[in-house]
């Protein structure tokens, strides 16, 4: 276990010496432990455990966002906590980040109105299609359909 939580920071003989080998013994020690084929599955799976722990996934990094969010709140940190709830919006996909590149200033009066009106649809459009994306997963999720009234 000591290996494992100190790899590559610590030595077998220094691993031996933890578990309570004699000084005179932990470099043999550890050196024939770990020729032992339990050990070494002991310590490959238990390294694999470690490992899949620490992975980020996009629920691990939400709930880490939203401890320290909360942290912050409890601390009465509320402004300091905004940036976190923006980083919790974006990663489950409340939050909808557009930058858009062009030069308007290239544009005449008429063509910048239009450019501006264009792109306010297209933020529509994508908006209504981020709605019905996430109404029809909830519906999946809780198992309804849309059925048509009958008049």
């Amino acid at each position: 276990e000591y290996l494992i939580m100190n790899e590559g920071r610590t030595t077998r003989t220094e691993a031996a010496l933890h578990a309570g080998y004699s000084p005179n013994r932990a470099r043999i020690e550890g050196s024939e432990l770990m020729q032992n084929p339990k050990i070494q599955k002991y310590l490959q799976a238990r390294s694999n455990e470690v490992n899949r722990a620490f992975t980020v996934t996009k629920n691990n990094y939400v709930r880490r966002q939203q401890m320290l969010s909360q942290k912050l709140v409890d601390e009465g940190k509320i402004k300091e906590a905004a940036p976190f709830e923006q980083l919790i919006g974006k990663a489950t996909g409340q939050f909808i980040e557009t930058h858009l590149h062009g030069n308007l200033s290239d544009l005449a009066k008429e063509e910048k109105l239009e450019e501006i009106k264009r792109l306010k649809t297209l933020q529509q459009e994508r908006l209504q299609l981020t709605n019905e994306s996430s109404l029809s997963s909830s519906r999946k999720k809780s198992g309804k359909r849309n059925v048509p009234k009958s008049e």
